[in-house]
């Protein structure tokens, strides 16, 4: 008998996450911090075309949504859970902005949206600029940042879907692609060995360099297969320039 319950409690010890100042080792990875499929479901309906539709943001889904986002703990999960979460909350959120704040665009990298508005999530009072180091923490990568949109043309297009723990990884590197395969954000002059990136990269200069040593390196495994074929023959002598937008000739219209 004791014996039968020494084998139980074994077994249910495996079960229970070993925890070590407050973070959980031994949690499945694919486990999310919160239930996202509500929130999902609701951010696709509201993508529409490019464009982010804000009238979600009064039912009951989305209000349902932000209470369990306000009293989450993000912090007792493995990474990729951690990542999902602070994207799907800087979306939640942004939502909201954009619904409260139609019309209104600021400069700056829309510095005043993402430091002046502040929402209760996982117990704290954050803006967007904190959810985005935190999603950037949880990540590993300022990559990460393709899936936060600011809702300007010069941000991260807006996501087709809502981050989960299994995915989140899937759904950058998707991101990443569409930023780094289109010439409104990215273009690589092969005869001038020039690459010109767009206002979205800014931000981003330091951490690129300090995750691939340069701009071009960093967007190398994002860009199509001609393009990274054309950037590594002239991988040495590269020539970059990061500007408010990317400076292309246009045809002239036949008469």
């Amino acid at each position: 008998m004791f014996r039968f319950l020494l084998m139980i409690l074994c077994l249910f010890g495996t079960c229970i996450p070993v925890m070590s100042q407050g973070v959980v080792i031994g949690q499945d990875e694919s486990a999310d911090v919160v239930d996202h499929t509500s929130f999902d479901s609701l951010w696709k309906e509201s993508t529409v075309r490019g464009k982010l539709l804000t009238t979600g943001w009064n039912s009951m889904a989305y209000r349902n949504y932000r209470n369990v986002l306000s009293t989450a703990r993000p912090s007792a999960f493995l990474p990729n859970s951690r990542a999902a979460f602070w994207v799907n909350a800087y979306l939640a959120c942004l939502l909201e902005i954009m619904h409260l704040r139609t019309g209104y665009r600021s400069t700056m990298w829309d510095s005043l949206w993402l430091m002046r508005d502040t929402f209760e999530v996982a117990g704290r009072g954050l803006t967007l600029r904190d959810m985005v180091a935190e999603a950037t923490i949880a990540a590993g990568t300022a990559g990460i940042v393709s899936c936060l949109p600011t809702g300007s043309s010069s941000g991260a297009p807006l996501p087709p879907r809502a981050a989960y723990a299994k995915n989140v990884r899937i759904l950058m590197r998707d991101q990443l692609r569409r930023i780094c395969r289109s010439e409104r954000y990215l273009l690589y002059d092969p005869a001038g060995k020039v690459l010109q990136a767009s206002a979205f990269f800014i931000p981003l200069q330091e951490a690129m360099k300090n995750e691939a040593g340069s701009l071009p390196r960093w967007v190398l495994p994002f860009v199509t297969d001609g393009v990274a074929a054309q950037m590594a023959l002239g991988a040495n002598s590269i020539t970059t320039f990061v500007h408010d937008r990317i400076e292309t000739w246009r045809k002239a219209r036949p008469p």
